[in-house]
């Protein structure tokens, strides 16, 4: 059975992987370069993942409490979905398609929604610019 430590150690390894790397993840850490990273889930990890890091890391990533803690599926994605991200995504694409007047099928408005939570998870917060420009992409010539 594995640690609590392991499983935390793995977890950030798929966040760091699915965001940029050790120092882009570093920097969402609140730390100036990867090095840090590198010392919680390196090849020759040097620190632990403490409860009090795992807690402020999951808050800094917004990623729900417990989420280290728990072997994820084989992707890495949570188990949960943040419903007030998903929520702000599936108003945002609302929004673009309606200043840009564009009706996409159901397929692609799912895709659309589907973009924008993953790119939310990964920068933060909804990046309607981004969502502008994904929109105007499935717009028929």
């Amino acid at each position: 059975m594995k640690s609590v430590y392991e499983i935390r150690r793995e977890n950030l390894r798929t966040l760091q992987n699915e965001r940029g790397g050790p120092t882009s993840l570093s920097k969402k850490l609140g730390h100036a370069n990867g090095s840090y990273v590198a010392q919680l889930i390196g090849p020759r990890p040097s620190r632990e993942i403490s409860e009090k890091v795992a807690r402020e890391s999951e808050k800094k990533l917004n990623l729900p409490i417990g989420w280290l803690d728990t072997e994820q599926n084989p992707k890495g994605r949570p188990v949960v979905v943040d419903a007030i991200t998903l929520g702000a995504c599936v108003t945002a694409v609302a929004t673009a398609l309606r200043d840009t007047g564009i009706t996409p099928d159901p397929e692609t408005y799912g895709t659309l929604v589907g973009l924008a939570y993953e790119h939310a998870q990964l920068a933060g917060q909804v990046d309607e610019p981004f969502l502008l420009k994904l929109v105007k992409l499935t717009q028929r010539p």
